[in-house]
Formats: structure tokens, C-alpha cells, sequence
């Protein structure tokens, strides 16, 4: 019996010498080159765990600041580590690794509340503590009114929806916040819609109030996402790697040069 299984064993090694001569392979460079591959595979992985990871924007919700087919690079690092910070969320711990916070004016990606699995982008309005309010699209974040300035209109081609909107862009400096100005965009007028009113509430320790730049095409903290718990957390979006247009896919090669959006590479989110 044991000369059988031998016999057997020798037989299935040799198969696989003749299969590999066959396709100009040695036994030893197909072993290197799974090894070579299985490293490669774990130190890509571990990159995008810890260091960076990436994501397509699938919505409009922060138009003008992104927009869909965009792809922004994520600092994994930037508030630490939960459980989410790593594929599929595995309940290995709770809470946080690390105590750094994001600022008001930062945009973050995190796990939507609602289901813990989505991954959603937007701009950090209110931390914990703030009182926050909305009212005729004007932010104030304990009794201070963020200032926006008029920039242009623009017709806004929804490729997702196939619509198209007239949207009045401002330049908005957040109250309390160190970030840079950015853009926002709205219906004209603000006031008409009435996701851009909200009842001032505040903040819960653990909790962030977030909101999209395109104001009136975002579900945010105000209506539908709620407050965003800090476990969700997963990193602070820096800058966009790569940018497509007209709903081009990563898997359609053949229409990637005439629809990227060069003038959007590396270009720094604020």
C-alpha cells in the first residue's frame, strides 16, 4: 500500500513537471513566483489596512468639491484604528486605537451608521460639544455663521441619474475651523429646500455632525445619515488619485484615456 501511494504521488509531481515544461516553467520558478505573489498580495493588503486605501465616488453628494468617478486617497492613520479600518469590519476589538480627532472643515470616509457596511464620504461640519443649526443653507456652529461668498452657476451633469441641474456655487469658510475655504453648491435659493434647515442640536461625545457639499443632493447628518458614531471612522480623504469621466468603469481599459480627467490627478481635497 505504502508503495502505491508513492507510486501515486510520483506520478502527480511528475504531471506537474510536464505541465509546467510545457509552458516554459520550472518547478522552482513557479514556486517563486507564488511566493513573490503571495507577498506582494500581503503587503498590498496590509498598505490599504494601516497606511492608505482608496475609493470611487459612486454620487454627487460633494459636488463641486468631488466628483462621481473621482478617486480619493484615504490616511488610514489619520484618526487611528477601529474595527473598520480593516475589510469586512471583524469584530477582532472595539472602540479606537489611537486618540487623534478629525477637525471641522476635514473630509472623512467612514462606515455608514445605518448598516455599518457602506462606505460614505463627506466634510466634518460639528465635533463633540458643538451646537449645531442650518438655517436657509447658512451653517452656524455655536452661535457663529459660517461665511459663504458667490462664486458661478453651473449646469451639473448627473451621469448616475442621467439629470442635469443648475446649481449656484459658493465659496464657504466654516466657523472654527482652520481648513482652507471650500466650495458648497445649492438650488437657488437655499431656502426653498428643506434639507437646508435644521433645528440646532449638539453634538454627542463620540459623535460627528457631517454634511456634503452638494447641499441639496446629500444625505447627511441633517436628514437621513444622522450623527456619524467615531468607531465608524476610517480615515481623512487628502488628495484625488484618479479621476474618470461618464461613468467609465476601472474595467473598461479601452475608454480610459479619452474620458480621464486629467486636471483632477493628485489634486489636494479641502
Amino acid at each position: 500500500m505504502s508503495e502505491e501511494i508513492e507510486s501515486d504521488s510520483q506520478k502527480t509531481e511528475d504531471s506537474l513537471d510536464n505541465a509546467l515544461s510545457r509552458v516554459g516553467y520550472s518547478k522552482k520558478s513557479f514556486k517563486e513566483d507564488i511566493r513573490f505573489l503571495t507577498i506582494f498580495l500581503l503587503v498590498f493588503a496590509s498598505i490599504r489596512f494601516f497606511v492608505y486605501d482608496y475609493f470611487i465616488i459612486p454620487s454627487s453628494s460633494m459636488v463641486p468639491s468631488l466628483l462621481i468617478g473621482d478617486m480619493p486617497l484615504v490616511e488610514k492613520w489619520a484618526y487611528g484604528y477601529s474595527k473598520h479600518s480593516i475589510w469586512f469590519s471583524p469584530n477582532f476589538f472595539s472602540g479606537r486605537i489611537g486618540s487623534a480627532r478629525p477637525k471641522r472643515g476635514e473630509v472623512i470616509v467612514f462606515k455608514a451608521p445605518e448598516d455599518n457596511d457602506t462606505n460614505v464620504i463627506k466634510r466634518v461640519i460639528a465635533i463633540p460639544g458643538d451646537r449645531v443649526s442650518v438655517k436657509d443653507g447658512i451653517i452656524c456652529v455655536n452661535g457663529i455663521e459660517a461665511r459663504i461668498t458667490f462664486q458661478k452657476r453651473m449646469i451639473y451633469h448627473d451621469i448616475k441619474q442621467k439629470t442635469h441641474h443648475e446649481l449656484v456655487v459658493y465659496e464657504e469658510k466654516l466657523p472654527l475651523s482652520d481648513a482652507p475655504v471650500h466650495t458648497v453648491a445649492y438650488f437657488e435659493p437655499a431656502g426653498n429646500s428643506e434639507v437646508n434647515h435644521f433645528a440646532e442640536q449638539t453634538v454627542p461625545e463620540g459623535y460627528y455632525f457631517v454634511m456634503g457639499d452638494n447641499r441639496d443632493f446629500s444625505k447627511d447628518s441633517r436628514c437621513g445619515l444622522g450623527m456619524v458614531p467615531e468607531e465608524n471612522l476610517m480615515g481623512k480623504a487628502v488628495r484625488t488619485i484618479y479621476s474618470i469621466d461618464n461613468g467609465v468603469k476601472l474595467w473598461e481599459p479601452w475608454l480610459w484615456f479619452q474620458n480621464i480627467r486629467y486636471s483632477r490627478i493628485l489634486k489636494k481635497i479641502i
